[in-house]
């Protein structure tokens, strides 16, 4: 054991893996359980840039013992991780063993690695245990870690509504005495000094007071839009509705840090939508009509299913506007949970309930709909409210403009009442309402310049020319399918300068699901408008692509850059890579980085994870690098923003997934047809001669530190169907002639369609998806584009 150890460290040292991971998995293999072995074996794999083995040694350390010197020993190899680059893996061991050593830079350490991964963690769902424990970890103690990081902490916890952790990390920090940094945690935020006087007798409940305090703070401030925000509100309380629309209607778009002091509105006594603006206000209203116009019928439809608390606060919202002519239906899907005794005590308040089952929201709303001859139509999500002002404001802008096949306002996000925007769609009103615009998901979609939804009303003359429909097949993004074809079909646009709608944002809306909405809102957009670039810029990268690719009198000289090939690349594949590429014409180069200094190459093809940014694609031409660049996405099905800023990068994109293709077209970059990732971790011919060898007894096991032809050599013990959960387990899998397994949709996908029921057939689909096989496919990718 320790001699396999002593040869594993030296083979490390001389920077030869494939023997010092031999010789740990032999180390660990002969000590099966030892936790000093395997934190060894950890160390040691980190050392080489192994961050998935070195986990995975690690996670088996700590499950084998409760003792703290071994959670402890953990801690410096987070160290190690966390600087390399791995902030997630380090986190996740962090969680687990810093109690072990609750000092002062293990905290830090902690809260460095963690704030990363659980901001990571919110496009798939956060992962709210690791908040609580980064919240219990900082408690122990608050003056550790960097000022910084206590403060985007206590952010974190107040947008995930923690008020409990937010709490007990106040408490933590005064105990220790730490006043700066409660100083710090309680400051208030640029946007709210302006208003702090009017906010302070806002909140001691002297409405009159609060509001010449508005008035002066806007004064002394015009931009301010906290202070606008509130003036504006405290003239509608006043009744004073021009002095309101001229403050609200000057509302710049704006971000939580500028609207940190806007106030919610309130009426008398009691916010809205329990109170509403007074008998002035609504006359002030009224009088926006233009002469000789009626108020055009709007109807709103809400659908639901088991809405929660906020289903009241929707229902007084549309029945506080005082507007004449507005029916409310609200269509419930069968809720469980109180809603019934809402409905019913509201039901004066309603033109109608409809109660039964439905597919989802899209198929509630067109039974609400249904039957209606009302002017214009539109819906408010039960978690969502109308503003004060808002139907008489959109009624009269439609009324001036009756034409109009659309009408919207502006919409204000907020989390539990504390407002954290200002949306305002169609900035440049009607020449912003374009297919183009829309289809610019992660750029002008995702900065605010089209609708959230609730602050927009169509004409149902143009609803039904639109063939009166909504996509029911769609869960989340039937109002973007709208709205494409609404710009496709060239609607016309009215806006009234008016925040017409709180958009309340929070954990259980079906929004919330970043990746999923993300990767369904692209495949809506590519109906339309597939974003590709521009004819000059496609005629560029061809051109760099063929003088890449035929370069006179020589190889085509390929670095391959993968910053985890120590982990995901073995020498024998590399090798067989190198031989099947030459063949080709290619002379293939592989590092784990770029080289400081000039790059001899004439395509450069980076492997890409999910979080590995945009800056090598500078850094290769502050080297000198003028040659194509290549992003090939392994990850394409993690963080659909984070891989869609990164496509933006290179020259060319090579996604691994067809159906997240989508996610990764723009305009900067060409994207190639998807080629599923490559398997280094063995060769076609190491591959050939375990399969021939045939199905083998002993353990199925192989642990995921060992090197690949010991995995497919586990794999090959059995011939059931196997459980997979990574595009490298898959590839095994089939190399072993077994079925995958697996609930991933998106690992799925990698499998050859249909797989064969035949063990040699599945074989010869795990082949091809080695490293040779798989370069070979890009090279083919990239040839076909240099053609066009």
């Amino acid at each position: 054991m320790m001699q396999a150890l002593a040869e594993a460290e030296a083979a490390a040292a001389a920077r030869d893996i494939d023997t010092a991971v031999a010789a740990a998995a032999r180390a660990v293999a002969e000590a099966p359980g030892d936790p000093a072995i395997l934190l060894r074996a950890a160390h040691l794999h980190v050392g080489l840039g192994r961050a998935e083995s070195a986990r995975a040694l690690a996670h088996a350390a700590l499950d084998a013992t409760t003792d703290p010197a071994v959670e402890a020993g953990v801690i410096p190899l987070a160290t190690h991780l966390h600087v390399t680059g791995e902030p997630v893996v380090a986190a996740e061991l962090l969680r687990r063993c810093w109690h072990a050593r609750p000092d002062g830079p293990t905290i830090s350490l902690f809260l460095a690695a963690g704030l990363p991964a659980f901001r990571r963690s919110m496009q798939d769902g956060a992962d709210r245990a690791l908040l609580e424990a980064l919240t219990t970890a900082a408690c122990c103690d608050p003056s550790a870690p960097p000022t910084a990081d206590m403060a985007e902490l206590a952010r974190l916890v107040e947008d995930a509504d923690r008020d409990d952790l937010l709490l007990a990390l106040g408490d933590a920090v005064r105990a220790r005495g730490g006043l700066a940094v409660l100083d710090r945690l309680t400051r208030p935020a640029l946007g709210a000094i302006q208003s702090l006087t009017g906010l302070a007798h806002a909140a001691t409940h002297r409405s009159g007071r609060a509001a010449m305090a508005f008035a002066a703070a806007h004064s002394a401030l015009p931009v301010d839009p906290s202070a606008r925000f509130n003036a504006g509100y405290a003239a509608l309380a006043a009744g004073n509705v021009p002095r309101a629309a001229e403050l609200l209607g000057g509302l710049p778009a704006a971000g939580e840090a500028l609207l940190a002091g806007a106030a919610w509105p309130q009426f008398g006594e009691l916010p809205w939508p329990f109170a509403a603006p007074p008998e002035a206000a609504r006359r002030g209203l009224e009088s926006l009509l233009p002469p000789g116009a009626r108020w055009p019928r709007i109807r709103l439809v809400t659908p639901c299913l088991n809405p929660g608390p906020w289903l009241e606060e929707t229902i007084l919202s549309v029945a506080a506007q005082a507007y004449p002519a507005v029916e409310h239906v609200v269509v419930d899907g069968g809720s469980s949970d109180g809603t019934a005794q809402v409905l019913a005590r509201h039901r004066d308040r309603l033109h109608a309930v409809i109660v039964g089952r439905d597919s989802g929201p899209a198929e509630a709303i067109l039974k609400g709909f249904a039957g209606t001859d009302a002017d214009l139509i539109g819906w408010i999500n039960a978690d969502d409210l109308l503003a004060p002002g808002a139907l008489h404001r959109l009624g009269a802008a439609w009324a001036s403009d009756p034409a109009a096949d659309l009408v919207h306002g502006w919409a204000v996000a907020h989390r539990a009442r504390r407002i954290t925007g200002l949306q305002q769609p169609l900035a440049q009103g009607q020449a912003d309402f374009t297919v183009a615009g829309l289809a610019d998901v992660f750029g002008r979609w995702g900065a605010g310049a089209f609708f959230l939804q609730p602050e927009v009303l169509i004409a149902r003359r143009f609803w039904e020319a639109l063939g009166g429909r909504l996509d029911t097949s769609l869960s989340a993004v039937f109002d973007y399918e709208l709205w494409l074809r609404a710009a496709q079909a060239g609607g016309r646009v009215a806006q009234a300068r008016w925040p017409v709608a709180f958009y309340r944002t929070h954990a259980a809306q079906r929004s919330g699901q970043r990746a999923a909405l993300a990767l369904e809102q692209v495949t809506v957009r590519d109906r339309f408008a597939a974003p590709t670039p521009p004819p000059n810029r496609r005629s560029e990268v061809t051109a760099a692509l063929r003088r890449a690719l035929a370069p006179p009198d020589r190889p085509t000289r390929l670095l391959l850059i993968d910053p985890r090939c120590a982990e995901s690349l073995s020498a024998a594949a590399c090798e067989e890579a190198r031989a099947a590429l030459a063949v080709r014409g290619v002379a293939l180069e592989v590092l784990s980085r770029a080289p400081g200094s000039g790059i001899e190459a004439d395509l450069v093809l980076r492997l890409l994870g999910a979080h590995d940014g945009v800056d090598w694609v500078p850094h290769l031409r502050a080297l000198g690098f003028a040659g194509p660049t290549v992003g090939w996405f392994l990850e394409d099905d993690r963080d659909a923003a984070s891989n869609a800023a990164m496509a933006r990068a290179p020259d060319v994109v090579v996604p691994a997934r067809a159906r997240r293709r989508g996610i990764l077209l723009q305009e900067a970059a060409l994207v190639t047809e998807a080629v599923a990732p490559p398997c280094g971790l063995l060769s076609i011919a190491e591959a050939r001669a375990a399969f021939a060898a045939g199905v083998t007894s002993g353990p199925a096991g192989a642990a995921v530190w060992e090197r690949g032809p010991a995995r497919l050599a586990a794999a090959l013990r059995h011939d059931a169907p196997l459980p997979v959960g990574d595009p490298g387990a898959l590839t095994l899998a089939l190399l072993a002639g077994r079925i995958p397994v697996s609930d991933d949709p998106d690992l799925v996908e990698l499998l050859p369609a249909p797989l064969s029921d035949d063990r040699a057939a599945r074989h010869a689909a795990g082949l091809d998806l080695l490293l040779a096989p798989r370069l070979l496919r890009v090279l083919d990718a990239l040839r076909a584009l240099a053609k066009d």
